[in-house]
């Protein structure tokens, strides 16, 4: 089923990154296309022009499941069992809330040039309004984040930007209050340079060379096959009765830290010496839970 519109448009790009959210989700059913769709109508009366061209895609996509011999009820079923298997947002259990709110962020971001009223949930029982003006877009373990900076000053902490996490935006609307202001300088590709997680370490941003010792064949072969990062590379391999080494580029980050935990016994952080000191004491105090 390939891209419903073509050319250099601003709703054609619109869609073809639709499209490509979608094939990153495997939600790929009529019923998707058409909710957010329906969720963008809100967004602004550029996307409203389009009306008949929306109601023509939906009858292209059903057209192409019938083609497959496929109805869309049938798509509709066939897709629950793996929606049960995604991280539902904290705050609504509808799958299809991270999509539609990316698909408002999109649009504000890359092109209507405006900024974001967004309604944020920094915890289970609080819920914040913001100005949000949104630039730059991550995944990480399979969780989505928005950067950008506040309207209000105060709000950014004076941080360069700020982190969201796309599930506690629990509604999203493009706004003309305000202008919109655009990233700085500085690209976020720069700032995000050796992170391992979803926020930079804005104290210590510098890239660390990270040597990790293996006890464990498994654990290296895993690591080796789901890295931690692009950057990490065998120095040693790890075979029965000996030790491997890894090595990898990054940001000492608190991520990076739990990420190391994670494969306990199996990991020894051999240097930096600051990141191997933090390590221990992290292990020092799960160690006073259990004594």
């Amino acid at each position: 089923m390939g891209n419903i519109f073509f050319g250099d448009s601003k709703y054609a790009k619109c869609v073809r990154e639709w499209d490509r959210l979608l094939r990153t989700q495997e939600w790929v059913s009529t019923e998707v296309f058409a909710e957010i769709f329906k969720y963008t109508e809100i967004s602004g009366k550029d996307v409203l022009a389009y009306e008949k061209q929306i109601k023509a895609a939906k009858k292209d996509i059903s057209r192409a499941l019938a083609e497959r011999g496929m109805s869309l009820q049938e798509k509709h079923d066939s897709q629950d069992r793996r929606r049960t298997l995604t991280a539902y947002p904290l705050y609504n259990k509808d799958p299809l809330h991270d999509l539609r709110i990316l698909a408002v962020i999109e649009l504000a971001m890359n092109f209507l040039n405006r900024a974001l009223l967004i309604t944020y949930a920094p915890s289970y029982h609080q819920t914040e309004e913001h100005i949000f003006h949104a630039h730059y877009r991550k995944v990480y373990n399979g969780r989505h984040y928005v950067y950008g900076i506040f309207e209000n000053e105060e709000e950014n902490q004076g941080l360069p930007f700020v982190t969201l996490a796309v599930d506690r935006i629990v509604e999203a609307h493009t706004t003309q209050e305000v202008p919109y202001r655009q990233r700085d300088s500085k690209n976020y590709e720069e700032w995000m340079k050796g992170v391992l997680g979803a926020s930079p370490n804005f104290k210590h941003p510098e890239v660390r060379r990270v040597v990790l010792r293996t006890h464990d064949t498994k654990v290296h072969k895993l690591l080796l096959n789901k890295p931690l990062h692009d950057s990490i590379r065998e120095q040693q391999p790890c075979v029965e009765g000996h030790t491997g080494l890894l090595t990898l580029h990054v940001q000492l980050t608190q991520e990076l830290r739990n990420s190391i935990l994670y494969y306990g016994k199996g990991v020894e952080v051999v240097e930096p010496r600051v990141l191997r000191i933090q390590i221990a004491n992290d292990i020092s105090k799960m160690m006073t839970y259990y004594y």
